[in-house]
């Protein structure tokens, strides 16, 4: 399109140029750089050391991370780890923010509850795991108490954390035009506090995600976890490098699909409102 002698380009059709990509994707570059660099440390690392039950060579790792992904046992052990995962972060979901948002909008309710929140988040999560088996024995009944124990306090903290986050000017606005009580919490609370609480979800999912495994060593007979007590028992070391490079990446793809999800319903909190990559 021309003006005045004078070409004006059009953004809908303008290109990238590669200093473009190149910002765009600069951390991801990075990040590739660093793990090469600490690949060809580890390859000369396990051929300086020649021990494969402390440290096993790189090629053998590296084969077992991408077989586990074609075997069925593996793949069919994750399917039940993921679902006792998301089952743990749904009760914790259910009971934290409910109770993160009472307790953020009363004060009296932060003043009676919150002492016995902190004081029972002291409590390392492993030291739930004998009364959670006989509470529920063995498979997946402790498994999922304790996913849920580990999710549900950074829940309530973050909930309680963004709704003292919101403008006590928005309050007394709404009630001055008569609003009611759940309407308060629809339309002011919840909306405040939703980037705290969507912070929290990926908090709590982490926190799952890593007490689930440590939970499958001792509370189950199955799972990722249990894998990789008997890859540790056989002593298969490079089988037991490449679960936890499997737990690692599942549970940071776990974590980017919440940040697309807080990206998504939170845009407002972004450049431009744009979602990034």
């Amino acid at each position: 399109m021309a003006r005045n002698g004078c070409a004006i380009s059009n953004h809908r059709t303008a290109r990238l140029t590669p200093g473009d990509i190149l910002d765009k994707y600069r951390g991801t570059l990075y990040t590739l750089m660093v793990v090469t660099v600490l690949m060809i440390a580890w390859y000369f690392a396990a051929k300086c050391i020649q021990n494969t039950l402390l440290l096993p060579y790189l090629q053998e790792t590296v084969k077992e991370f991408f077989t586990a992904w074609i075997d069925y046992r593996i793949m069919s052990n994750l399917a039940l780890t993921l679902r006792r995962v998301f089952t743990g972060f749904t009760y914790a979901f259910l009971i934290g923010i409910p109770l993160g948002l009472l307790m953020g909008y009363s004060q009296t309710a932060l003043q009676s509850i919150s002492p016995i929140i902190n004081s029972v988040r002291q409590v390392p999560i492993m030291a739930w795991v004998p009364l959670s088996i006989i509470w529920f024995g063995l498979g997946d009944g402790p498994t999922v108490f304790l996913i849920a124990m580990s999710a549900v306090f950074p829940l309530v903290i973050n909930t309680i954390s963004g709704v003292h986050g919101i403008d006590p000017n928005y309050y007394n606005a709404a009630r001055s035009m008569g609003a009611s009580l759940p309407n308060i919490i629809r339309d002011i609370v919840i909306p405040g506090a939703l980037p705290s609480i969507l912070t929290g979800c990926r908090l709590a999912m982490g926190f799952g995600w890593m007490s689930v495994i440590c939970a499958e060593f001792i509370a189950t007979s199955a799972g990722f976890g249990f894998l990789m007590v008997e890859a540790q028992v056989r002593m298969e070391t490079a089988q037991l490098y490449a679960l936890m490079f499997m737990s690692g990446l599942v549970g940071f793809v776990i974590d980017k699909g919440f940040l697309t999800v807080e990206k998504k319903l939170t845009a407002w909190r972004y450049k431009d409102g744009v979602i990034g990559s």
